[in-house]
């Protein structure tokens, strides 16, 4: 399978890296979402900073166990680092039920740079900003797109 590099997205994350709103990357199913997060990886990991990425991927089954929100919440608790950049990418987060709880127990806490993707049915709902107590403002983007 080839892998096509999506720069203009990958910038536009680039962009709002270290920015204080929830990073929210959506698109339909084998659109790149994940090929993007592993790109953004790749650029945070380029830079000569102290950053601990804690990488989820609720498709994969050694995460099965966080599917449940109070143990996402626990595990991402438990990854963060002081005296690091601590930057939170959970990939398909609509797998865990009430994710959106320890997601905005996490936000409040201001600990984690939060970057999450999932299918556009469930994030793309008119609920998901006050869910997420997310602000209105969307980045130019389109498949998948980005938005805070």
């Amino acid at each position: 399978m080839q892998l096509i590099v999506r720069k203009k997205y990958l910038d536009e994350l680039i962009e709002l890296y270290g920015t204080p709103d929830i990073k929210v990357i959506t698109g339909i199913r084998r659109s790149g979402k994940s090929v993007l997060l592993q790109e953004f990886i790749t650029y945070l990991k380029s830079l000569n900073e102290q950053i601990n990425i804690v990488m989820i991927n609720l498709q994969e089954l050694e995460f099965d166990y966080l599917l449940e929100y109070h143990a996402l919440h626990k595990y991402i608790m438990g990854q963060y680092k002081e005296e690091m950049t601590n930057v939170l990418l959970i990939d398909e987060v609509q797998m865990c039920p009430q994710f959106e709880l320890a997601i905005n127990s996490i936000y409040a806490k201001g600990i984690y740079d939060i970057y999450i993707t999932g299918s556009n049915a469930f994030l793309l709902s008119s609920d998901l900003a006050t869910l997420l107590h997310m602000t209105e403002k969307w980045c130019a983007c389109s498949a998948p797109s980005v938005y805070l």
